[in-house]
């Protein structure tokens, strides 16, 4: 990318960050007029918590010689009721705490969003199970156009993930073509695994369906252990230095056919410090920042990638085709549909093992004894 792009870009980026507003506190006052009373009440609650707290490890340390005899008899219920206690009082102070924060998060997003022609909304539009990062599990995504919409209405109504401070772009379909916010977990242990419980994300509709592709910034371990059967590619340049790139079987070629020069250089230089997937016809990019203070810089750097590298990656698109599908120029066959997940079939395998090994032990220890006497 030439000097003059570099420029371009940066002051397309200052001119988003420009508009963020400053949000005062007599603006959260006005927003809500209880804000900062539910401040100091959580102040007061975390004040009580510490002295729970630290009477209930005194009650667990057994410290029977500085306590008076009468404790004696009720010892075991305080036991029980006061780590339970300084819990409740810990998590209330902590929710009230933040209450200001979450009214100022609120009023920035709000009229950022509308200097940039977006809406927002506190709760924001479900995410549905597709890809790796919002749960999919082991979900195939049906051939068919019906089945497939089908499915998705039904993603829709089984999402697991919490949609909170959301920036989007409506469009007359069942999701937004944009889309900007926190995602939280909401599944179980039984519950398809994620690479991150809680992330801040955008998603960014495209043209049509592509193959199922990962890059993952090589910081972050977590997802690269869940792509252990998928294939990782390496790229010409600096690519390889700041990502891992994981591809279907047999869809190299394809991804070099996406993955242009233009398009790593523009994954280099606005996007090396996030997770970015490529599922259906969904853009997903993944950011670990979700704290407040990173609200301006992450909220406009994401909204300039969306505009960059949507546009890189739309061009490739218009042009892409998959030889092997029935209708190659809108479709994915179904190998290139989603990438191989690690089996945990093996875990519960070795689990059951080693469970019927430290079973048997005894026995053979006892057989090995008695067979070795004279």
């Amino acid at each position: 990318m030439s000097g003059n792009d570099l420029a371009r870009h940066a002051d397309r980026l200052a001119r988003l960050r420009s508009v963020w507003p400053e949000v005062t506190s007599a603006e959260v006052r006005d927003a809500r007029p209880t804000a900062y009373r539910s401040a100091v009440i959580g102040a007061l609650l975390l004040m009580l918590a510490v002295p729970t707290s630290w009477l209930s490890i005194w009650l667990f340390l057994d410290a029977s010689f500085l306590s008076p005899g009468w404790l004696d008899s009720v010892r075991g219920l305080l036991m029980v009721v006061l780590p339970f206690g300084a819990i409740c009082l810990g998590i209330a102070a902590v929710t009230l705490l933040l209450t200001p924060t979450g009214v100022r998060r609120a009023i920035a997003l709000q009229g950022f969003a509308r200097e940039v022609g977006l809406r927002f909304a506190s709760d924001g539009p479900h995410v549905p199970p597709v890809g790796l990062y919002f749960a999919e599990g082991a979900l195939a995504a049906p051939a068919d156009s019906r089945a497939r919409l089908e499915a998705q209405r039904d993603h829709f109504s089984k999402s697991m993930f919490r949609s909170r401070y959301s920036l989007y772009m409506p469009t007359s379909g069942p999701r937004p073509r944009l889309q900007i916010a926190f995602a939280a977990y909401l599944g179980g242990k039984n519950s398809p695994r994620v690479p991150r419980a809680n992330f801040r994300f955008l998603r960014l509709q495209l043209s049509r369906r592509l193959p199922h592709l990962v890059t993952v910034a090589r910081r972050n371990g977590s997802t690269r252990a869940m792509l252990p059967g998928s294939t990782q590619l390496s790229l010409e340049g600096d690519f390889d230095r700041h990502f891992t790139l994981y591809v279907p079987p047999g869809y190299e070629r394809d991804a070099l056919e996406l993955f242009t020069p233009d398009v790593m250089a523009c994954l280099i230089d606005h996007g090396k410090n996030w997770d970015i997937e490529i599922v259906e016809d969904q853009l997903i990019v993944v950011s670990s920042r979700v704290g407040a203070r990173a609200d301006r810089s992450e909220v406009t750097a994401l909204l300039h990638f969306a505009d960059l590298f949507g546009a890189e990656i739309g061009h490739q698109a218009a042009t892409y085709s998959d030889p092997r599908a029935q209708r190659p120029r809108t479709q994915v066959a179904a190998g290139g549909r989603r990438l191989l997940r690690r089996s945990e079939g093996w875990i519960w395998a070795a689990v059951c093992g080693l469970a019927a090994l430290c079973f048997a032990f005894p026995f053979v220890l006892m057989w090995f004894i008695e067979g070795s006497a004279p």
